[in-house]
């Protein structure tokens, strides 16, 4: 904390104020930026400070009862595993300690929210922090030597054409685009229902960084999100009289732009990678799609589609598969690994913990009636539809996202409005976004 000065407009005297520093922010910022900065590839310090979330989480033993729930189904799982025959001790062990890195994680980030009550603030700061970085990033791109530390070299089925995707300090687009995925939805959102000022320059902060990224797993999926969004509640936003001149202009903008490109740029990467996408020649987007699905099947089939190979056992089993299925012999057991979430749990953990995450998905969206808030149901579309589109098994922003999604306090300005209540008055343009 450090205090200044100031004179006081009232009295003429002097007064002291405290400058506030949110005790919060240091931690988002970690997981947001720098979590993987200086680690090897697959690490994070999230994963290392484990023990350290665990020791927090002891003094509040409601949180850290939920412990046992991890060993109530991982352990019975192990004794089939052990049953059936392990592969590779080692990997078992250590992916199964990975998963339990994980799980811990999200104890923590679930009781982090409990006492953050400044997660407005803490976005807004990300977001700030992340358009600089861009800034820099597309600096970069003119020295070679530092290309490498914010982008990511893929020539995502364009033949010859090799392009930079975004990927900031994370070790992949993709990631990086999941971590944001959240921030963009916030932020829309609020362009949407006119709670902000500025709203195009909050558009072109969040959007040109999605974009640069390439992701087309997460635009896709928060593309989908947002307009299952407008059509759900097509009454209160997308007809709503006050709202139809921004969304006619932003649709005419948008349409002019892509005419423009159409005409002017029509084998820019953009259209290229669509068509490639549409068109099924896309690896990249293959591969985390019936590609993984594919593999997973394969790889299953050696142990039990019921319980799966068990932790680890994927990479050691795969191996030949993905080297037969790529006909790419380079592959080693520490590069292989399905790159879709749900395809990765099957092939890890099999049917069962898939119905599992299913059953509990479809719970907690009743049971903390996520329906009742525009940015939660937003959020669950999104992971919903992007589990079948990318990510892996142990994958901390998918599951940050669903906790978001299933907290029954956040947010409420983007609460659904009852029928006989109009939207609060509380949240107008004007007010911190």
């Amino acid at each position: 904390m450090a205090e200044y000065p100031q004179n006081s407009s009232n009295t003429g005297f002097m007064r002291t104020e405290t400058l506030y520093i949110n005790k919060y922010l240091p931690a988002a910022l970690l997981y947001f930026f720098f979590n993987g900065v200086f680690l090897p590839l697959g690490i994070l310090y999230t994963t290392l400070l484990a023990p350290v979330l665990l020791l927090w989480l002891w003094r509040y033993p409601a949180v850290f009862g939920a412990l046992r729930f991890f060993f109530y189904w991982t352990i019975p799982l192990a004794v089939i595993h052990a049953y059936i025959g392990i592969e590779d001790l080692n990997f078992y062990i250590k992916s199964y300690a990975s998963a339990l890195a994980v799980y811990v994680f999200c104890m923590a980030f679930y009781k982090y929210l409990d006492n953050c009550h400044s997660l407005r603030y803490i976005f807004k700061k990300i977001l700030i922090l992340n358009s600089i970085l861009t800034v820099v990033a597309l600096i970069f791109l003119f020295v070679p030597p530092f290309k490498k530390i914010f982008w990511y070299d893929n020539n995502m089925s364009l033949g010859h054409i090799t392009f930079l995707r975004l990927q900031m300090l994370t070790y992949e687009p993709s990631y990086y685009s999941t971590l944001f995925a959240p921030i963009v939805l916030y932020y829309l959102l609020k362009v949407f229902k006119r709670m902000i000022d500025r709203p195009w320059l909050y558009i072109a902060l969040t959007l040109v960084p999605l974009f640069l990224s390439l992701s087309f797993g997460v635009i896709l999926g928060l593309a989908f999100a947002l307009l299952a969004l407008l059509v759900w509640e097509s009454k209160n936003i997308l007809f709503k009289k006050s709202n139809l001149k921004y969304l006619a202009g932003g649709t005419l903008l948008l349409g002019a732009a892509f005419v423009i490109m159409a005409i002017y740029f029509p084998n820019n990467v953009l259209f290229r990678r669509m068509s490639n996408v549409l068109g099924g020649r896309d690896t990249s987007f293959n591969g985390r799609t019936m590609d993984s699905f594919k593999l997973a099947l394969e790889i299953v089939r050696k142990k039990s589609l019921i319980v799966g190979t068990g932790f680890g056992q994927v990479k050691v089993l795969g191996l030949p598969v993905f080297k037969r299925f790529y006909n790419y012999s380079l592959f080693t057991v520490h590069t292989v690994g399905i790159p879709n979430t749900t395809g990765d749990l099957f092939a890890t953990l099999g049917l069962v913990s898939v119905a599992l995450k299913f059953f509990l998905e479809f719970y907690f969206l009743f049971k903390t009636r996520v329906s009742s808030n525009y940015y939660r149901m937003g959020l669950w579309l999104f992971i919903f539809i992007y589990q079948f589109t990318g990510s892996f098994m142990t994958n901390i922003a998918e599951y940050v996202i669903w906790i978001l999604a299933f907290r029954p306090d956040l947010f409420p300005e983007f609460n659904k409005p009852k029928p006989d209540n109009r939207e609060s008055p509380v949240y107008r343009p004007g007010n911190p976004a």
